[in-house]
């Protein structure tokens, strides 16, 4: 895996991009838009906070079909509501050999892309890290980095040990998790309870401690969320959801990414959290009237819709 594409060069895969990009044994294309890919085209990218990096002569495009050879590794960042637009822009460099990583939120991307380039090409994972675009090139890294990812069926196949190497070597936190579906739902209640419902109120997380009407449906929103996991096959405990909701208060003002956006006026990500528990729910014939209201709610935000790809 020589040549590694980042499919989203926002704060996530701007971050993890630029790490990767240190090597001299890799190199690294930043797929990136608008004035963020102006000025890393220009100024290169500056990582600021808890970590000093600059890195400049980075090869950044505006499309995948722009980079100067097709990846062997894809690493794929975009919001969800972006995932089949990058499918598309994706399809003209996926070779034989190419593999995608998914490093997104939410719980449906791995499925599309697995649909459209097959589950041989596709690996599930996630990350846990406070990072922020605070000027276009410039990420402010707070910590708390981690990737996690692992094959379906639980094998530590060549592939996934392959792409633990990489990450290490480059001093990257990362796990290969035998039970990657069931992490991911983890992460993805997170999500589902601290990026719904801070993005929604527009606080940061620690308000949600301080209220204790928002606590509760911190609660209820797990319980949803844990019935339509069980009726996926995967078991959540409530000792599990304490861990989600109750460390969360460690994080202090921590500002999630729907509530950067919405600070920012940008698309928000609810259709994969609330969204997706709503449609799941009607399925199983499940009741998850917490997730049903605040889908409706953010509906009616004026950042409902949109893409930022």
């Amino acid at each position: 895996m020589k040549h590694i594409l980042i499919m989203g060069s926002g704060a996530v895969g701007g971050f993890y991009g630029a790490h990767l990009a240190q090597s001299e044994e890799l190199m690294v294309t930043f797929v990136a838009r608008g004035t963020h890919r102006d000025i890393m085209q220009k100024n290169g990218l500056r990582i600021t906070g808890e970590m000093e990096l600059h890195l400049d002569n980075l090869n950044v495009v505006g499309d995948p079909s722009d980079a100067p050879e097709p990846p062997d590794l894809v690493i794929v960042t975009v919001k969800s509501f972006d995932t089949r637009e990058a499918i598309r822009r994706l399809r003209p460099v996926i070779k034989n050999n190419t593999q995608i990583l998914t490093l997104q939120n939410g719980l449906e991307n791995y499925e599309w892309l697995a649909d459209a380039f097959g589950s041989s090409k596709v690996i599930r994972g996630f990350c846990r890290i406070g990072v922020e675009i605070t000027e276009p090139g410039t990420i402010d890294y707070r910590g708390f980095s981690e990737v996690c990812f692992g094959e379906e069926n639980g094998a530590s196949s060549n592939r996934v040990l392959q792409l633990q190497k990489i990450f290490q070597y480059h001093g990257l936190a990362c796990n290969v998790s035998p039970n990657i579906k069931k992490e991911a739902w983890l992460k993805f209640i997170w999500n589902g309870v601290f990026n719904m419902l801070t993005g929604l109120a527009n606080v940061t997380i620690d308000r949600l401690f301080e209220e204790e009407h928002a606590y509760a449906t911190a609660w209820q929103l797990f319980y949803e969320m844990q019935s339509v996991a069980s009726a996926s096959g995967v078991s959540i405990t409530d000792d599990e959801g304490a861990v989600i909701i109750d460390e969360a208060q460690d994080l202090g003002a921590f500002r999630t990414s729907t509530y950067q956006d919405r600070q920012r006026g940008k698309p928000l990500e609810f259709d994969a959290f609330c969204g997706y528990i709503t449609r799941k729910a009607e399925i199983f014939e499940l009741s998850t009237p917490a997730n049903r209201t605040l889908y409706a709610l953010y509906r009616m935000l004026p950042e409902s819709s949109g893409s930022n790809i």
